[in-house]
């Protein structure tokens, strides 16, 4: 029963509970879910930042200065036991890049409850379970500097994603485009803007909801060496929803790194904290490997911890 109860939880709270007339009317929001951990740990303000391989997930024009190969994988302990990951990659090739991004979420051994069968005609007995799996494949490609004619050093990018669902034996897929674009304004500043799950109603039998289309915008100020200081918008237009995330990461001597954040949106009454929407964490970086966390308290809910692994060769 703890299961149902933090998978319903999941859907209703960790997007974010708003009083807003349209909450809930959207389907795959495990898409809302911050797949790394470094991104997280600046309360999720990372659009305009997007300078590794995770840039797949939050915008992928950013791919498009990066130089080296690089490669992630993200484990999340949520609640429950709940899973979540994301795995994430970037080939950079000459004046572009591709990237690919993988994120699940899996809710095991859930109790089936209220639904006759031979063994448990009253549904009371509470033996049956079924397992719920979020799926989530992004194929992006970047290109630096894309209309010179235009606008000078704009980059642009477009993500392809495609999502399967399983809830017991049902089954529902949908596809979708992401478009972002990265600009930077001086040496030490850069805007960002990325549409986000552009696409078709995500369908279990004849039921569909549409995706969680989000308008998102950001800005990243360099002041000093070392230190990044980014803040995002992200307008989900179905839900009715507005999430505003600020953060900041400094490196000390580009080995050790330390993050903060706010993301503004949550409902604190409804999860029971104050301190839902904080983020922190720290990294390291040393001859191509890296290691990120982050912590992020959700109330009620308990506390989430975050651990990234990349390589970049």
């Amino acid at each position: 029963m703890k299961k149902i109860s933090a998978l319903l939880i999941l859907i209703a709270a960790i997007y974010g509970i708003s009083e807003a007339a349209g909450v809930g009317t959207t389907g795959a929001q495990f898409l809302k879910i911050d797949p790394s951990a470094r991104p997280l740990g600046m309360g999720g303000a990372f659009c305009a930042v997007a300078d590794d391989c995770n840039a797949v997930f939050y915008n992928p024009a950013g791919l498009a200065r990066l130089e080296k190969k690089e490669v992630s994988g993200t484990y999340v302990e949520y609640f429950q036991s709940i899973d979540y990951g994301s795995l994430a990659g970037v080939m950079p090739l000459g004046a572009g890049a591709l990237g690919l991004g993988i994120n699940y979420l899996g809710v095991p051994d859930i109790q089936r409850r209220g639904v006759d069968d031979i063994d448990d005609p009253d549904g009371t007995a509470g033996v049956d379970t079924f397992d719920a799996m979020d799926t989530a494949i992004s194929v992006a490609y970047a290109r630096k500097n894309a209309v010179p004619s235009v606008i000078n050093n704009l980059d642009l990018g477009a993500n392809l994603r495609f999502i399967y669902q399983t809830i017991d034996d049902e089954s529902a897929f949908s596809a979708m485009v992401d478009l972002g674009a990265y600009y930077p304004v001086a040496s030490r500043l850069s805007l960002a803007f990325n549409i986000q799950n552009i696409g078709m109603d995500v369908k279990f039998k004849d039921e569909g909801d549409p995706l969680p289309l989000n308008f998102k915008a950001g800005a990243a100020y360099r002041p000093l060496k070392g230190l990044t200081v980014a803040c995002d918008i992200n307008e989900y237009i179905v839900d009715e929803m507005l999430y505003a995330c600020v953060g900041a990461e400094y490196w000390l001597f580009g080995i050790i790194g330390f993050r903060g954040g706010y993301k503004y949106g949550y409902d604190t009454d409804k999860l029971g904290s104050d301190d839902v929407g904080l983020s922190g964490g720290m990294g390291f970086r040393y001859f191509g490997l890296g290691l990120d966390y982050t912590f992020a308290p959700f109330g009620e809910l308990g506390d989430t911890h975050r651990m990234t692994f990349m390589a970049r060769f």
